[in-house]
C-alpha cells in the first residue's frame, strides 16, 4: 500500500503542475487584431525573447463587456481560441460579413514555413479557422511589409494594400479584385483608416521609391495619401497643424478612428532598425481630423502616458476608450501590455488602468441590500475564474487519481489473493 500511496501523490503533483503551466504567451509585436461583438481579438505576431524572431500562431480575445485592470498584464482575462493555421507576423485581421454570417479574415503578412495560403477565415460560431480560396485575382501569401485592412460601411468589402497593389475582397461573394490604379509611390510600415467619406487614408510610413541603407525615407505627416473606393483613384492631400505644429514623420505607428471622425495616431519611430536606440516620433500621441475636406493635426496632452516609445502595436477605438495592444518598446524589447486611453474629453486624454465598459451596470448582490455594490475589480473576476477552473481541474484530477488508485489497489489485492502461475512475487 505504501507504493500505491506514493504513486497517488506523484500523480497529484503532475496534474497540478499541468494545470499551473497552461497559460498563453502574451509578449509580442507585429501581430494582427480586430474588434467584433465587443471582443478584442488578437492573433499571431513575433513572440518570445527580444533576441529571437519566433512567429506565433496563437489566437485569443479580451471581453470588453466586463471590467478589468491593465495594471498587471498576467491578470488580464484573455480567452484562448483555436490557433491560426499558419505562423505569421505583419498580417491583417479584419472582420467582414459573408453569406454565412460574420468571419474574421487573415490576409498576407510575413510567414513561417510552410507559407500557406494568402487568406484564412475564422468562424465565430465554430471557433475554427479554414483556408479561403476566392474567385478572381490571386493574392501573394507573403508580403514585403506589414499589411492593414479596412472595410466599407456595410462590412462586406475589405481593402488590403499588399506590395503596393490594392486588393479588394468581396466577402459576400468570395471574390477578389485588383485595383487598376497604382499608388503614386510605394509605402511601408504606414497606418490606415477608413474615413466616413468612403476614402481610405494612409498616414505616415516610408516611401519605398528611395531607400538609403535599407531604410525607407519617411513620408511627411502633412501629406496624407488617399484612396477613393468609389472611383478607385489615388491622390494626396495636405494637412495643416494647429498653431502650425505638424507631428514628426514615423513608421511602425498605429491609427484608429472614432465615430466622430477623430483619428488617433500613436507611437512610431524613424525607421532606422539598425540603430542602437531608435528615435521615437514626437509627439507619441496625436490627433488628426478631416473636416470639410481638410486635414488638421492637433497635439493634445496625454496624462499618465506609460511609454515614450512604442512601435509595431495595434490600436482600436471602443466606446470612449482607445485600446493599444502589445508592440515593441525602444529598439527590441517586446511588450505584453494593453494600454487604455480615455478619449471622452477632447481636451484631456487620460491613460487609465481600470477599464469599465460603456453602460456597465454592476450586478446586484443579494447579501447587501442597504447599499449598491461597487463594480467588481479585474482581480476579483480573475480570482472567480481561477476558482471555478481550479474546482473543475481538481475534480478532474481527483477522478483521475481515484481511478488510478482503484486500478492499482485492485491489481495489488488480486495478485495477493489469486497468485498467477509462474509469477515471481518475491
Amino acid at each position: 500500500m505504501m507504493r500505491i500511496t506514493t504513486l497517488v501523490i506523484k500523480l497529484i503533483i503532475i496534474v497540478n503542475i499541468t494545470f499551473a503551466i497552461a497559460k498563453p504567451t502574451n509578449i509580442r509585436c507585429c501581430h494582427g487584431s480586430t474588434i467584433i461583438n465587443s471582443k478584442l481579438y488578437i492573433g499571431g505576431g513575433i513572440v518570445g525573447p527580444a533576441d529571437k524572431s519566433n512567429y506565433s500562431s496563437d489566437f485569443f480575445s479580451l471581453d470588453l463587456t466586463v471590467p478589468f485592470s491593465t495594471s498587471s498584464p498576467s491578470d488580464v482575462p484573455y480567452e484562448e481560441h483555436s490557433n491560426l493555421l499558419i505562423k505569421c507576423s505583419g498580417h491583417a485581421l479584419v472582420y467582414a460579413v459573408n453569406k454565412g454570417g460574420g468571419m474574421i479574415y487573415l490576409f498576407s503578412g510575413f510567414r513561417g514555413e510552410p507559407k500557406g495560403s494568402a487568406i484564412y477565415g475564422y468562424s465565430l460560431k465554430l471557433n475554427a479557422w479554414s483556408e479561403v480560396t476566392p474567385g478572381g485575382a490571386i493574392m501573394p501569401a507573403e508580403s514585403t511589409t506589414k499589411v492593414f485592412g479596412v472595410t466599407d460601411s456595410n462590412l462586406n468589402t475589405i481593402y488590403i494594400l499588399v506590395n503596393s497593389t490594392m486588393y479588394i475582397y468581396n466577402a459576400f461573394e468570395n471574390f477578389l479584385y485588383i485595383s487598376t490604379n497604382l499608388p503614386p509611390y510605394q509605402i511601408y510600415y504606414y497606418a490606415t483608416v477608413m474615413l466616413n467619406t468612403s476614402e481610405i487614408a494612409f498616414i505616415g510610413g516610408g516611401n519605398g521609391t528611395n531607400r538609403v541603407n535599407n531604410n525607407h525615407n519617411n513620408i511627411p505627416m502633412n501629406q496624407i495619401l488617399l484612396y477613393n473606393t468609389k472611383i478607385s483613384s489615388w491622390y494626396i492631400k495636405n494637412a495643416k497643424g494647429t498653431n502650425g505644429m505638424i507631428p514628426s514623420p514615423r513608421q511602425g505607428h498605429s491609427a484608429s478612428i472614432a465615430p466622430d471622425g477623430r483619428i488617433f495616431v500613436y507611437g512610431g519611430f524613424d525607421g532606422n532598425g539598425s540603430a542602437i536606440e531608435s528615435v521615437g516620433s514626437h509627439p507619441v500621441f496625436t490627433v488628426l481630423e478631416y473636416v470639410n475636406g481638410e486635414f488638421v493635426w492637433s497635439t493634445p496632452k496625454l496624462f499618465g502616458q506609460l511609454f515614450q516609445f512604442r512601435i509595431y502595436h495595434t490600436s482600436h477605438v471602443f466606446g470612449n476608450y482607445l485600446f493599444i495592444a502589445f508592440g515593441r518598446n525602444l529598439t527590441h524589447s517586446r511588450l505584453n501590455t494593453i494600454d487604455t486611453i480615455d478619449i471622452s474629453n477632447r481636451d484631456n486624454y487620460i491613460v487609465v488602468t481600470d477599464f469599465v465598459p460603456p453602460g456597465y451596470v454592476p450586478p446586484i448582490s443579494s447579501s447587501s441590500s442597504s447599499s449598491p455594490p461597487s463594480p467588481p475589480s479585474a482581480s476579483n473576476k480573475n480570482n472567480k475564474n481561477i476558482t471555478i477552473a481550479s474546482v473543475f481541474g481538481s475534480v478532474g484530477a481527483l477522478i483521475i487519481v481515484i481511478g488510478c488508485a482503484y486500478f492499482f489497489i485492485r491489481r495489488y489485492r488480486y495478485q495477493n489473493v489469486i497468485p498467477t502461475p509462474g509469477n515471481d512475487r518475491t
